[in-house]
């Protein structure tokens, strides 16, 4: 299949990679679109077999899997999201079944500490969810109604109470409002699965758990009741397998996955789905990942006396590192500055330290995120006035 693309080739890949500005607002993203994207990319009709697992016993239509989270369902920006690893499981091991539903597409952007943004490590895959910053059970018990009249759903996937069994509720109230949430979910569909994600702990920068009694015991009493929840028509299982969960090695901030959380989270899930015979297990976790980001392009304009450096924001940087090298010494060396220069939303900027003139060097910037340190950008160089 070669040549120039139609012009309905082109609107399938216009809708997977040009978002609409409110990234929160209608479906994007399909699966459908991505299985049909991967075809015209490889020229060839073959594929389509291939990723369609032979297509004889696929069913009619996509499982629609809601979303329904908090910050942790959400993630910030320069993640790739718990989400998007749970795709690419489903994607190889239920090719088709399952199509994510919601309202929203976006992650939350910590820098600028708003919602919508798209600045996903890689945005390819089917990004559809309602999860909502600081959102609560006893939130989402009461609104789960009008969500489903908006966005139906075959599976509920609910990963929420952090920030219940902080600010609000026992454990206990927690799981009742639990159960409520599932039966209001089966008033607009009494055939609804559901899976149930378990709370994770959470650490503080000063060392200690913070969540670790509240989670444990709204865990076991999860899956203590768990089982008087079913009905002929409506399972619920639990995503458990967080058993070595920490906080310190698993998140950015105490609270928020990173990289190699993603993939804990993302398995058990995928393994509750599994159990609802959505997709196979996930299967060993190997080793932890890095955060992939480099610092962007410095730009150094001299002024007398000084330099100044300006540099893009890199997705979800709270905090940047600036080295530099003095050519005019021979330095070959980038030698790292003391401190840390904090991250702003769009074009970041720095001026040094006084310089004698005609002193030549050369700076780059590392993003940092929380406890997570990316690599140098591209070098900038100026001679001072």
């Amino acid at each position: 299949m070669g040549g120039l693309r139609t012009s309905g080739q082109r609107r399938v890949f216009r809708r997977l990679f040009e978002p609409a500005a409110g990234a929160w607002l209608g479906r994007r993203a399909r699966l459908a679109a991505a299985l049909v994207a991967a075809v015209l990319l490889a020229g060839c009709t073959g594929l389509a077999v291939a990723v369609a697992g032979g297509g004889g016993d696929q069913p009619d239509t996509p499982t629609r899997v809601l979303i329904l989270g908090d910050s942790v369902a959400v993630q910030t920006a320069g993640d790739y999201t718990w989400r998007y690893r749970l795709a690419q499981h489903l994607n190889l091991t239920a090719p088709g079944r399952a199509d994510f539903v919601g309202d929203r597409i976006d992650v939350w952007d910590n820098v600028a500490n708003a919602p919508g943004s798209n600045d996903y490590v890689d945005a390819w895959f089917d990004r559809d969810h309602h999860a909502v910053w600081g959102a609560s059970i006893r939130d989402e018990r009461d609104a789960i109604a009008n969500v489903l009249r908006a966005t139906p759903a075959d599976v509920l996937i609910v990963s929420l109470g952090a920030n219940d069994l902080t600010y609000w509720s026992a454990p206990q109230t927690a799981v009742d409002d639990m159960i409520a949430l599932i039966n209001n979910a089966r008033l607009l569909n009494p055939d609804i699965d559901v899976v149930v994600s378990q709370v994770l702990d959470r650490s503080r920068y000063d060392g200690g758990r913070d969540l670790q009694q509240q989670a444990t015991a709204y865990n076991t009493l999860l899956d203590q009741q768990v089982g008087r929840w079913q009905t002929e028509r409506s399972r619920v299982v639990v995503a458990r397998g967080y058993a070595d969960w920490d906080p310190y090695r698993y998140t950015w901030d105490g609270s928020h996955p990173n990289p190699a959380g993603d993939f804990v989270i993302a398995r058990a899930v995928a393994n509750g789905l599994a159990q609802l015979g959505i997709g196979a297990d996930f299967g060993p976790l190997y080793g932890d990942f890095p955060w992939p980001y480099s610092g962007g392009a410095v730009t150094a304009t001299s002024q007398p006396g000084r330099n100044v450096l300006t540099w893009p924001a890199t997705p979800g940087a709270t905090e940047y590192l600036v080295e530099q090298r003095v050519l005019s010494r021979g330095e070959q060396v980038f030698q790292r500055l003391p401190g840390t220069l904090t991250g702003t939303p769009g074009t970041n900027t720095w001026t040094t330290d006084p310089l004698p003139a005609g002193t030549i060097t050369e700076y780059r910037v590392i993003p940092v995120k929380g406890n997570m340190t990316g690599k140098p950008g591209p070098p900038g160089r100026a001679t001072t006035r």
